[in-house]
Parts: C-alpha cells; sequence; structure tokens
C-alpha cells in the first residue's frame, strides 16, 4: 500500500486526475458491492475533507456524474 501511496504522490498534478478519473468505474463497483461497509469507514474521512476545503456533496455527485458520462 505505502508503495501505492510513494506512486501516486509522484504523479503530477494532470496524471493524479488522470488516475482518479480511471478509477472512478471500480470505485463505483466497490461501492455498490459494499455500500454499508463503505460508508461506515469512508464518512468520516469524507466529512472531514468537505468541511476542511467547503466543498459540497451536490459538487460530489457532479464531479462523479462528469468522470462517469467521460467513461462511458
Amino acid at each position: 500500500m505505502n508503495e501505492l501511496i510513494q506512486n501516486f504522490n509522484s504523479l503530477s498534478e494532470k496524471e493524479k486526475i488522470e488516475f482518479i478519473k480511471k478509477i472512478i468505474p471500480s470505485v463505483e463497483k466497490l461501492i455498490k458491492e459494499n455500500k454499508d461497509e463503505l460508508i461506515k469507514e469512508f464518512y468520516p474521512i469524507i466529512d472531514n475533507l468537505l468541511e476542511q476545503y467547503g466543498i459540497t456533496m451536490d459538487q460530489i455527485m457532479l464531479m462523479l456524474q462528469m468522470f462517469n458520462s467521460q467513461n462511458q
């Protein structure tokens, strides 16, 4: 896991965005298969990020929809 994190951190900002776009379908599948567990694990992290950066859940949903439409 640490190696993956290091590799991700070594990417340029543009490469990080491209990587995130490519993994969104896998994340969506994981959410569909393990929704309750993921909500329990990630809610505090997501809530903190949203509050910290002033991002609304509507903005997150819009981003996910945009990524999804680009990957189809």
